[in-house]
């Protein structure tokens, strides 16, 4: 018996091509940048030395010291002060250290150390590209009557300099990012198409993942759960009968759920509750680094420099130039005109114009309101991620790119759909070759001309920002041909855009690309009850 094929849509394949170009150009960072250089790189690579030595470090625990064997992890201590010289990235789960183990170990094998920071970069950079497919297959989720949305919004990954710039770092930021996402992805698709056994296995898996990189991924799981409930409550025709039928079941999965991080990793931040007296240790992290309080949380959830240094951070992190946050103010600026124009037209649409009607593919009150479930909770997500990052900054901490990566479904979506709408004013004739015909294809074909080029003009500003940063010729692989191997990387990297870009030309033309996505009713196999032999069979 043959299997039918399930062929890839044209969408996912611009998002997967987009995340292997931001790959590439992480991959570069990684290849040149000097070992050890941007912070807290050196703390994240002892963890896993510490912990291919069988022990599991503290944030106090000692920084190897030793010339011999880590000879960049002993230099790069040089005149660092106490509190620098300990692994105080120590109270982060430790799956990512975990996974880096086989790269601390080829590198003891080969006696190449600067072979294992090269690795635990190369594997940041792979979660980082996976951060960017994510975000635009979220953003499919979000927006799922505007095929071109997707694109724009992985390539609005790719035009944040700082998204790649870090993914060249040692960080578990990308991996950890790449869960949240994942987990959060699986829960939107259970609103769309129903709790099933499988997705139920495939997300207690990745919220094990989520919780075992990064401390914020508990939250993501948290949503996860609230998933749950919101798709078995969308089957049901009112909230009354969710209340007196699928809702302890729906609590019992949403419970099974949350339990499996909590199984495999709680014993984690219990340690971490009896060691530093709560769960992240950022308290004890505080008092370590002698760091002041600035404010409270909510000085600094009205603070409007706040939002500027969060958001702008995704542009100007690390060595980059700091004029880079003109393009953070662009494009945010942008983006809100956008959308503010998108809701004028949608509440009072003109026949011409940048507020003329844009004719969408018909949506059902089901579609409706799961696009409305999926919406508020992304959107209470970034709530909840942002006041625990504004009560981090008033504890005394700082902003990094890292902190922003959680928002960028939210804005990339948005950043799409603005795109989209502004495009209305330039005068672009439009044919669509599609086999449908009418106003809503030239509507569409439109969208991908728009589409395409401001998913091409994302692209350039990455390149043009990534090649503002300095180049090194001193990466952590040291080689006679230290110099060669930057202007290759450079030149992959260079290949990699052209074919990308020349792939996503090809691909978003009208007839050739994505209809809007026909979304069924969802239906909960797990959790549908009983049938009594008194109700019919297709209510």
């Amino acid at each position: 018996m043959s299997v039918p094929r399930v062929s890839m849509s044209q969408s996912t394949i611009c998002v997967l091509l987009l995340g292997v170009l931001g790959f590439a150009m992480s991959a570069q960072v990684a290849i040149a940048m000097p070992a050890l250089f941007k912070a807290d790189e050196r703390a994240h690579a002892a963890y896993a030395v510490a912990l291919s030595q069988g022990t599991l470090p503290t944030i106090d625990t000692d920084i190897p010291d030793d010339p011999a064997r880590y000879p960049q992890l002993a230099e790069s201590l040089f005149g660092a002060d106490e509190a620098h010289r300990d692994i105080w990235v120590a109270n982060h789960p430790p799956l990512f250290y975990a996974m880096s183990l086989p790269l601390v170990w080829l590198g003891d094998a080969v006696g190449s150390p600067g072979l294992t920071l090269l690795g635990m970069r190369l594997l940041n950079a792979l979660g980082f590209a996976l951060t960017t497919i994510l975000v635009g297959l979220l953003a499919r989720e979000l927006v799922p009557r505007r095929p071109a949305v997707p694109v724009i919004a992985s390539a609005m990954c790719i035009g944040c300099g700082a998204m790649t710039f870090v993914g060249g770092g040692i960080y578990n930021d990308g991996w950890g990012s790449a869960a949240a996402f994942m987990t959060l992805y699986l829960g939107f698709r259970m609103i769309r198409q129903g709790v099933t056994r499988e997705r139920v296995i495939a997300a207690a898996a990745v919220g094990v993942a989520a919780a075992g990189f990064r401390s914020t991924g508990l939250v993501a799981v948290l949503f996860l759960g609230a998933c749950v409930l919101v798709a078995m409550w969308l089957r049901e025709p009112s909230l009354r009968t969710f209340l007196r039928g699928t809702f302890w079941r729906a609590v019992g999965i949403a419970a099974c759920i949350g339990m499996a991080p909590v199984a495999v990793f709680g014993w984690f931040y219990v340690r971490n509750i009896q060691i530093y007296g709560d769960p992240t240790a950022s308290s004890s992290l505080f008092e370590k680094f002698g760091r002041e309080p600035n404010g409270t949380t909510l000085f600094q959830l009205v603070n409007p420099e706040f939002y500027g240094h969060l958001l702008g951070s995704l542009w100007t992190d690390g060595n980059i130039a700091n004029t880079w946050s003109q393009a953070a103010v662009i494009v945010l600026t942008l983006t809100l005109i956008g959308l503010v124009l998108d809701a004028a037209a949608k509440a009072n649409p003109r026949r011409t114009g940048v507020l003329r009607r844009i004719r969408l593919a018909p949506q059902s009150t089901m579609q409706h309101r799961q696009d409305l479930a999926i919406w508020a909770l992304l959107g209470g997500y970034c709530l909840l991620i942002l006041v625990n990052v504004a009560g981090f900054i008033a504890g005394g901490g700082w902003i990094h790119a890292r902190y922003a990566v959680p928002f960028l479904p939210f804005l990339a979506a948005g950043a799409g759909i603005a795109a989209l709408r502004l495009g209305r004013l330039l005068p672009l004739r439009v044919i669509s070759t599609g086999s449908r015909t009418g106003v809503t294809a030239i509507d569409e074909a439109r969208d991908l001309r728009i589409g395409l080029g401001v998913s091409l003009a994302f692209v350039v500003v990455g390149l043009v920002c990534h090649l503002d940063t300095e180049q090194y010729v001193d990466g952590p692989v040291s080689s006679t041909f230290a110099l060669v191997a930057l202007v290759a990387a450079d030149l992959v990297m260079f290949a990699v855009a052209a074919y990308v870009a020349t792939e996503l030309r090809r691909r978003m033309r009208p007839g050739t690309f994505d209809a809007p996505r026909t979304l069924a009713a969802p239906v909960t196999e797990i959790a549908r009850p009983r049938q009594d032999a008194r109700t019919p069979t297709g209510l």
